[in-house]
């Protein structure tokens, strides 16, 4: 891949362009019609693994794909990620995308919570108050209140529950990638998920007609190609050239775009309570995100601010934890 110096502004706009392609998610699965979540979910891996190992065979990168250590966890990773993606989906589905994608991005909160149980690792003055701001988001994001307008009422709980659900997948997958990253290439662990999710999710590929994977075989090669293969490679090709730090910063983008592209193309209802909560989440995830060094001038422990790099959309493949380790690049 290219390389590029950190004092270039190339890695900042990769990594907007990347968090813009996520961005659209939404927007693509609400052009999808006549298929099942996991239908959906099955062409999306197809589609990207091929543009995966596309770019497998342009850079001959085929040890990267050996299976050494750890293969429960690898197994348990590919598993975490369907149950995010399915998790995610459906919560846009019952209860919008500017919802669903805050939801998502709670997944630091998890992380945060779950480090001194599994770490045995303290807990910062700056860690609590990140917490506490992303819970109080979350409350004001399933404010009842919020039902009306979003669609049918009976489904708008539904939609919460899984986008909590999604969020914590997304926690618990990325705590599974810092377990594998010292075995393990993001290439490896972009690829072994993706096919297992494709070959866990195969027997949805026969619930639809030709016709129907016809009308929609534009939408879902975008899904595929543009999201699970150009996305994570573009978001790769400035996450090499740039400190964890700000990328984990730009990264609260695709959350942004989402929303745009929600209330913009499909008329997502945006509510005082929905604005506050989103911005409430989006500090905290700041917070958890900053370097060494915290608002109250202490520094935070090395291994928890590793940790906390990792948190972010393990769902979309290729894991934001120091990216040290992808310069092998």
């Amino acid at each position: 891949m290219i390389r590029m110096d950190r004092n270039s502004n190339k890695p900042s706009i990769y990594i907007i362009m990347s968090c813009i392609m996520y961005g659209s998610v939404g927007v693509l699965l609400n052009g999808i019609n006549g298929m099942e979540t996991g239908a959906i979910l099955f062409y999306r891996f197809f589609f990207g693994l091929i543009g995966v190992i596309c770019f497998i065979i342009a850079t001959k990168r085929y040890n990267d794909l050996y299976l050494s250590k750890k293969k429960p966890y690898m197994v348990l990773r590919g598993i975490l990620n369907i149950i995010c993606l399915f998790s995610y989906f459906l919560s846009m589905k019952y209860a919008g995308v500017s919802i669903a994608v805050m939801l998502l991005y709670t997944a630091p909160v998890y992380v945060t919570l779950a480090s001194p149980l599994l770490f045995k690792e303290r807990i910062s003055i700056q860690s609590m108050i990140a917490l506490l701001l992303s819970v109080v988001g979350i409350l004001m994001l399933i404010d009842p209140s919020n039902i009306t307008s979003v669609g049918v009422a009976d489904n708008y709980p539904l939609g919460i529950f899984f986008g909590i659900i999604a969020g914590f997948s997304n926690a618990s997958s990325s705590l599974t990638i810092d377990h594998l990253k010292e075995d393990y290439s993001g290439l490896s662990l972009l690829f072994w998920p993706t096919l297992m999710g494709m070959l866990i999710l195969s027997p949805y590929a026969v619930s639809v007609s030709g016709q129907v994977l016809l009308e929609n075989i534009w939408m879902l090669l975008q899904m595929g190609l543009l999201l699970s293969a150009v996305a994570a490679l573009i978001y790769l090709n400035g996450a090499v050239s740039m400190k964890a730090q700000k990328a984990s910063v730009l990264a609260l983008l695709e959350p942004v775009s989402s929303i745009f592209f929600g209330y913009i193309i499909l008329n997502d209802p945006l509510f005082g309570n929905t604005i506050k909560g989103c911005g409430l989440i989006m500090i905290g995830a700041f917070m958890i995100s900053m370097g060494d060094m915290n608002f109250f001038g202490s520094r935070i422990h090395p291994r928890l601010k590793m940790r906390r790099d990792l948190y972010v959309s393990s769902w979309r493949g290729f894991p934001r934890f120091h990216f040290g380790n992808f310069r092998r690049y």
